[in-house]
Parts: structure tokens; sequence; C-alpha cells
């Protein structure tokens, strides 16, 4: 049965948590991603992206879109993560066999 890992690695602390769905896991990773950055509003997500419509940051309509939204909306915020030493995240899959 295929399984979807969220791995991250913080200060030096890894830590994952493991989805049965592709969407939950990419969901659990753009939540990490804002909350390490600090978002939690609309004017923390344009200040922190510069612009007057970044990527989006509210959970509940995060939670309604659908693989392909996820993934850019993450590739959007993770980005903002790259030069930042102490952080790094991956979406992995992988198999359970029992």
């Amino acid at each position: 049965m295929p399984i979807w890992v969220f791995m991250v690695r913080y200060d030096g602390e890894m830590a994952c948590s493991t989805h049965l769905t592709e969407k939950g896991a990419i969901i659990a990773a753009i939540e990490d991603v804002l909350e390490y950055l600090g978002v939690e509003s609309l004017e923390g997500a344009k200040n922190l992206f510069g612009c007057d419509e970044p990527p989006e940051w509210d959970y509940e309509k995060i939670r309604k879109m659908n693989r392909d939204q996820l993934y850019g909306t993450f590739g959007e915020w993770s980005e903002k993560t790259w030069d930042h030493h102490i952080y790094e995240c991956e979406i992995v899959k992988t198999v359970v066999v029992g």
C-alpha cells in the first residue's frame, strides 16, 4: 500500500508524519512551512513575498485545493526557506509491505 511521508529537519531535529493520501502530506507540508515562516495573515504573506498577491496561506482554502494546486503552493512557500540552513522539508512516496 502506498503512503506519503512528510519529512522535516529544523535546527538539527528530524520529524516526519505519514499520510494515506498524497494530498494529506502536501497539506501538512504547507502548514509546516507557513508555521515556520510565521505566516498567520494575508498581511504577513504579502510582507514575506513583497507583493499584493502572495501564494495561498489560508488553511481552509488550502484544504480545498487539488493536488497540482497544492504542489504549486508548496513550491512557492518552500522556496522562501531555501536559504535558511536550519530548515528543510520534503514529501516522499513509499510503500508499506505487510
